[in-house]
């Protein structure tokens, strides 16, 4: 299998690499929790709905988890993570958590390795032997 991609141009002006293109993935489609557990239901002796029940549950525990301030690890998919954004102030005591925490967001960073590491890049498990295409124009 491929991912595919397009060229797009940069349009920030602010940006060093002003007007140069970029490749960026296509997605060719979405794959929900059901096609999920129903293709898990194919490769194991687990049923649709008891591959559907855990993955619900694992949702349920991850959002209980990051809610208490834990990083979440999936041992070989990756580590989640809660952060927040705020405005910034001047001093310190004028900083109000309800005026100036702006969201709050769930972090991924994807399972990998640091072994072999080249020109500062790390292996990601689920970018690894991907082959890359351009996508076809209709």
């Amino acid at each position: 299998m491929a991912v595919f991609i397009k060229l797009r141009k940069d349009s920030m002006s602010a940006n060093k690499a002003h007007h140069k293109y970029y490749a960026h993935m296509v997605s060719t489609g979405e794959v929900g929790t059901e096609e999920l557990a129903e293709a898990i239901q194919e490769n194991t002796t687990f049923k649709r709905g008891e591959v559907r029940g855990i993955i619900d549950e694992l949702v349920s525990e991850m959002k209980r988890q990051l809610s208490r301030g834990q990083t979440v690890c999936l041992d070989g998919f990756g580590r989640f993570h809660l952060s927040v954004e705020s405005e910034g102030v001047d001093d310190p005591k004028d900083f109000n958590i309800g005026k100036n925490i702006k969201r709050v967001k769930c972090k991924f960073h994807p399972a990998g390795s640091r072994q072999g590491v080249k020109n500062g890049k790390v292996t990601q498990l689920f970018g690894d032997g991907v082959d890359v295409k351009w996508f076809p124009e209709d």
